[in-house]
């Protein structure tokens, strides 16, 4: 069995159990094809956090009788080939921040300069709207008194 792989193990306990990948996707509630990628070994190749796949393949053992003991040196090689290919072909979290608050900020820019622009042609029509009043007063000599 050192030559097994988890996948064709799982794979062989299931049909031991006569049980189909519809019915192990119905008792773990996702898609029979993330069961046929556990069985093919291809779990590298999903695009579901480790924590999930982890979640996924204790299940799964649990409901087929496949001990811990069994299946939980595969989830350290797992782990260990998920994170080389998450270093490999995916962009730093630092990264990906740093893309967000650079578009934050050309958001702000944007907004501002909307916001100033809109603020600067409503007070330019205010103060056109605004009648000058002050050649309809005229000063009276009876109001200055010294």
């Amino acid at each position: 069995m050192d030559n097994i792989s988890l996948g064709m193990m799982l794979s062989n306990l299931r049909e031991q159990k006569g049980l189909t990948q519809d019915d192990i996707a119905g008792k773990l509630h996702v898609r029979k094809t993330v069961v046929a990628d556990i069985e093919n070994d291809k779990i590298i190749d999903i695009d579901t956090p480790l924590v999930f796949i982890k979640g996924y393949i204790r299940s799964y053992a649990e409901i087929i009788g496949l001990s811990a003991e069994e299946y939980q040196p595969f989830i350290n090689a797992l782990t260990q080939q998920y994170k080389s290919y998450q270093v490999k072909n995916h962009i730093p979290n630092y990264q990906k921040r740093r893309r967000g608050i650079k578009l934050l900020l050309i958001c702000l820019i944007i907004l501002i300069g909307a916001l100033g622009v809109t603020m600067y042609c409503i007070n330019k029509e205010s103060k056109s709207n605004l009648v000058e009043v002050s050649h309809y007063i005229s000063p009276s000599s009876n109001h200055i008194n010294s």
